[in-house]
């Protein structure tokens, strides 16, 4: 299994991180895209892997934080 690296990690809240890079698991579900990109958000689950983009690695940047229903707080 591999680790979720810490670095790209929000420092407004520390438990969602905002970069991660193509192979890790991905910490939370939500809209990512590739950084320095200007192509098209992808959407990626939590604990999926994250992919390639264009056949290479690169760093994934979140765009948008979508939360489980069971995760809001009516």
């Amino acid at each position: 299994m591999k680790k979720i690296s810490k670095v790209g990690w929000n420092s407004k809240n520390p438990a969602i991180p905002t970069i991660a890079p193509t192979g890790v698991h991905c910490p939370v579900n939500g809209l990512w895209e590739p950084l320095g990109s200007s192509a098209d958000p992808v959407f990626v689950f939590e604990g999926s892997v994250m992919p390639t983009f264009g056949g290479a690695t690169v760093e994934w940047q979140l765009v948008e934080v979508h939360r489980r229903r069971a995760d809001l707080v009516l």
